[in-house]
């Protein structure tokens, strides 16, 4: 199995503590093709990327494209569920600029309302993990991949527990990958095969915060061979992904 890219690492710009050019360096060095940078979106309390770092890393990237040609750099965003509507921090318009959307739950969001700080984002700080519960944070994610151009699901079942399954069949269907993220793999075997069945497709990613952790998922790759995944529904092993915003029809 041979990984293609990583495209779920955080910088300084948000809760990492490399720079773009470190992280970029340590995936050449892995032997990666594509990396993408996807740090905090614009609501994430204290380490989301604002508006001016936002324009700072396009212009970083832009250069690092010219010095390190051997390698793709993605310039894409890790946006926050942040309601029980599917609402996610990155507008349609600033979504169009971006490369990769990755979306995720984090209890660190700005709650926008009392509606929605009494609503979700109080419930999900204490882990209030009833059957409704499930089912309404299952409906959230359900509905942001419906409404947005999602690529990517991140770390399901970190900070609110979900129905993964039920997510994967509308995942498959809108072209949504599922992450298997190196620090957060919180599926049951069960879980996973179940959502094999559903045709859904996979990414491997790091979620690096630091540079030495790019392309690094050994987690992932045991979990491949040990449940037999097949892996034509690993998108990054052997080939390169489709992302909506963005796609670079070549083989590697």
């Amino acid at each position: 199995m041979k990984l293609i890219g990583d495209y779920h690492t955080h910088t300084h710009y948000s809760d990492g503590v490399s720079s773009i050019e470190e992280n970029v360096v340590s995936a050449i060095n892995k032997g990666l093709k594509q990396v993408a940078i996807t740090d905090h979106s614009f609501s994430h309390m204290a380490h989301g990327i604002t508006l001016k770092s936002y324009a700072e890393q396009r212009k970083i990237i832009e250069e690092l494209k010219v010095k390190y040609p051997q390698i793709e750099i993605l310039h894409g965003v890790e946006s926050n569920l942040c309601g029980l509507d599917g609402t996610i921090d990155v507008s349609p318009e600033k979504r169009s600029e971006f490369d990769v959307l990755v979306v995720g739950y984090h209890y660190t969001y700005k709650p926008n309302g009392l509606k929605n700080f009494f609503g979700f984002w109080l419930p999900s700080v204490l882990h209030l993990n009833t059957k409704n519960k499930i089912q309404k944070n299952t409906e959230a994610y359900i509905k942001a991949i419906e409404n947005n151009k999602v690529d990517i699901i991140a770390h399901l079942n970190y900070g609110i527990k979900v129905d993964p399954v039920k997510i994967a069949e509308v995942a498959a269907k809108h072209e949504t990958y599922i992450e298997l993220n190196l620090k957060h793999m919180l599926f049951s075997d069960e879980q996973i095969n179940q959502m094999v069945k559903t045709g859904v497709k996979f990414i491997i990613s790091s979620d690096a915060h630091h540079y030495t952790n790019v392309g690094k998922n050994n987690v992932a790759f045991a979990l491949i061979e040990r449940l037999n995944i097949p892996h034509n529904q690993v998108v990054n092993l052997n080939d390169v992904p489709k992302f909506k915003n963005y796609n670079l029809n070549q083989k590697y």
